[in-house]
C-alpha cells in the first residue's frame, strides 16, 4: 500500500512540474521584456481578443520566478510564486538608474522602499496581499526622517502619527 501511495505521489509530482508553461515576452527590439512560468499552458494563439487573453489567463497562475526588463534590458523587477500562485520570498523593483527601489520579503512580511538616490525613503511591515501593516517610518531624500506611525491589519492609520520637515523639524501630529 505505502508503494502504490508513493507511486501515486511521484506521478502527480511530475505530472504537475511538467504542466508548467513558460513565458516569455520580448519587446519591439526583440529583448525578453518578461519571462516567467504559468501553472500550464493557457492556450492563447494569435489574434486572441484582450478579453480572451484575460479569460485564458484567469485560469492558471504564476509560478516561479518572474522578470521584468525595460526595453533597454535593464532589469525593473522580479518576483516570486508558490507552486500555488501566492507571492513568496522576496520582491524587488529597480529604479531606472539601477538604483534599488522596492524590496518586499513576504516571509519577513516587511518591505523597504528607496528613494533613487539609494536612501531609504519607507520602512515597515507588509502583508501577502501588499498591504501596509504595523510600524512605518519615511524619510526625506537627504535621510532625515519624513513620518512615523502604524497601520492595522486592514492598511488603515492607527494611533499617533508624526510628520517632519526636510530639515527634521516636528511639522506635527495626527491622531487616528
Amino acid at each position: 500500500m505505502k508503494r502504490i501511495f508513493l507511486a501515486a505521489m511521484f506521478v502527480l509530482t511530475t505530472t504537475f512540474a511538467f504542466a508548467q508553461y513558460n513565458y516569455t515576452e520580448t519587446g519591439a527590439n526583440g529583448n525578453t521584456i518578461v519571462s516567467g512560468q504559468y501553472s500550464a499552458d493557457p492556450g492563447i494563439v494569435a489574434g486572441d481578443s484582450k478579453q480572451t487573453i484575460e479569460t485564458k489567463l484567469s485560469a492558471v497562475h504564476k509560478v516561479g520566478v518572474w522578470k521584468y526588463w525595460t526595453e533597454a534590458g535593464l532589469l525593473q523587477a522580479e518576483e516570486h510564486y508558490t507552486a500555488a500562485g501566492e507571492r513568496t520570498g522576496v520582491w524587488k523593483t529597480w529604479h531606472l538608474n539601477g538604483q534599488l527601489s522596492t524590496e518586499i520579503n513576504f516571509a519577513a512580511q516587511t518591505a523597504v522602499i528607496y528613494h533613487e538616490n539609494g536612501q531609504k525613503a519607507e520602512q515597515g511591515g507588509m502583508n501577502n496581499q501588499m498591504v501596509r501593516i504595523g510600524s512605518w517610518n519615511g524619510w526625506h531624500a537627504n535621510g532625515k526622517l519624513n513620518y512615523s506611525g502604524s497601520y492595522d491589519s486592514n492598511g488603515n492609520k492607527i494611533g499617533i502619527w508624526k510628520f517632519f520637515d526636510i530639515s527634521g523639524n516636528n511639522l506635527g501630529t495626527e491622531n487616528h
